[in-house]
């Protein structure tokens, strides 16, 4: 009786260690929102998020033609308010959140075909935690700079910026950005396009993105904002 009793108590520990770090997991991943997705994604059989879907048809129901700038990118350009540091001009956000390059070059026909002025891209910390390969990450780069008209549009490519793994807990390497960050500064000389490295002025001196700038370790602050704002205007 005392062995079987030892061994339920030993069964009981270690299911309550399993529920404490199966917890501690999902709370660093987003928490109840972590879960609804993985939930919401292993329901649904299409290979693109509703999100993006929901996304994508909403920027292909507008009409805005020739604006300024238009920001493309991932939640990082996501939850920026752009538009509110270029009064007067048109400026359209067209991030979404979780997209990888695979995912701008499959929608931007929209951007593309409103020949904008200017064009902001930062894409990759996605296809970086995903495993794509730097050669098929290179490849689709290339791929949306093409998609555009180079007579009437500026193309800028932005660094992709680092992350602070202390904070997001995630196998994604600052020297995997730094990488791909290469990647993207070749691609830029090697087509005459401007490339904008903001990686610096978000990176303390440990290599880890500033922890006063970011909410989770990799999505950014107000100040964050101000800070690519002003790299943008230099």
């Amino acid at each position: 009786m005392k062995k079987v009793k030892a061994l339920l108590m030993g069964s009981l520990i270690v299911n309550l260690l399993f529920i404490g770090a199966t917890g501690f997991i999902v709370y660093k991943q987003g928490g109840i929102s972590f879960i609804k997705e993985q939930i919401g994604n292993a329901a649904s059989p299409q290979e693109l998020p509703d999100y993006y879907l929901q996304k994508k048809d909403i920027f292909e129901s507008l009409n805005t033609a020739k604006p300024d700038k238009v920001f493309i990118g991932d939640s990082i350009t996501d939850h920026g308010e752009f538009q509110e540091y270029y009064p007067g001009q048109a400026v359209l956000n067209r991030g979404i959140a979780e997209d990888t390059s695979k995912g701008v070059l499959n929608r931007i026909d929209e951007a593309a075909k409103r020949y904008p002025k200017e064009v902001y891209l930062m894409i990759g910390i996605n296809d970086i935690a995903a495993g794509v390969e730097a050669d098929s990450y290179r490849r689709n780069i290339e791929k949306i700079i093409q998609s555009f008209d180079e007579n009437s549009t500026k193309v800028i490519l932005q660094s992709i910026l680092p992350i602070n793994n202390q904070d997001f807990n995630n196998e994604i390497s600052n020297e995997k950005i730094h990488q791909f960050n290469k990647i993207l500064q070749e691609i830029a000389e090697e087509n005459s396009l401007e490339f904008v490295n903001l990686h610096t002025a978000f990176e303390a001196p440990n290599g880890q993105l500033r922890k006063e700038i970011t909410i989770d370790g990799i999505h950014l602050k107000g100040k964050g904002y101000d800070i690519w704002f002003e790299q943008l205007s230099k």
